[in-house]
């Protein structure tokens, strides 16, 4: 199965007001062809990217800060709408008369109060096939994606908020691969130095072990020697095992 990312944008037209219903909250979770911030690839959204997942009709909930214990909003209630549009993935919410629907009304800007937060972000997982890389691995292109939940969140920047996990023994156990060995090859990743052949082999090995989907016998060589499909190695790596 693959594993959550989640991403984040800044956006200046998050609206909250009075409604007969209680208050209501539109904002975007996602904008489409919008370069992120390095992640330390930069990655893009393309339109129709959500249009698979938005047809299955699978309960997605508005979260606070990503977190299930504090829920907002749901498809499923009705008490939330999702969309796409020519900018990105339109969100409108009825928001609770709960602690934390009121608290986050007045840091929207409810009633006139000063804005304190401007952000939404998005839980997603990628399908096989769902994303493209530049051949450097610098650029990833999300044209397919599963989308998992939205949020509304206090971080005020379009970021990667799982980072990728560096504990060599959950690495070596996760794996079977010996965790000296992997300590030596994911140091020559971080410096930049020629892969040996073995140490190419290694790192392809642990990618395909964590991959989603089964993937084809990887070709050791080329990465030992070329640099891009190096970089693309090790975005895919920090990607296949991110907490």
């Amino acid at each position: 199965m693959s594993k959550m990312e989640t991403r984040t944008f800044t956006v200046d037209d998050l609206e909250v007001r009075e409604a007969p219903e209680g208050m209501s909250f539109e904002g975007y979770a996602a904008v489409f062809n919008s370069p992120s911030e390095p992640l330390p690839f930069t990655e893009t959204i393309a339109p129709g990217a959500f249009g698979r997942s938005l047809k299955s009709r699978n309960n997605v909930f508005l979260l606070v800060n990503h977190d299930p214990a504090r829920p907002l909003a749901s498809t499923r209630s009705k008490t939330m709408t999702l969309e796409e549009d020519g900018r990105g993935l339109l969100v409108k919410a009825t928001l609770p008369d709960t602690s934390d629907g009121r608290d986050l009304a007045v840091l929207l800007g409810a009633g006139g109060a000063p804005r304190v937060i401007d952000s939404m972000s998005f839980g997603f997982s990628v399908p096989r096939g769902g994303d493209a890389w530049s051949e450097d691995g610098s650029q990833r292109t999300l044209q397919q994606v599963r989308l998992h939940e939205t949020s509304i969140v206090a971080f005020p920047a379009y970021r990667q908020t799982s980072a990728a996990v560096r504990s060599l023994d959950i690495l070596a156990e996760a794996t079977g691969e010996d965790a000296d060995a992997l300590n030596g090859a994911l140091e020559a990743l971080e410096r930049g130095a020629t892969l040996t052949l073995d140490q190419a082999g290694l790192l392809s090995a642990v990618v395909a072990k964590l991959s989603p989907e089964p993937q084809a016998e990887p070709e050791v060589e080329p990465v030992a020697h070329d640099p891009a499909q190096i970089n693309l190695l090790k975005t895919k790596l920090d990607l296949a095992f991110k907490a």
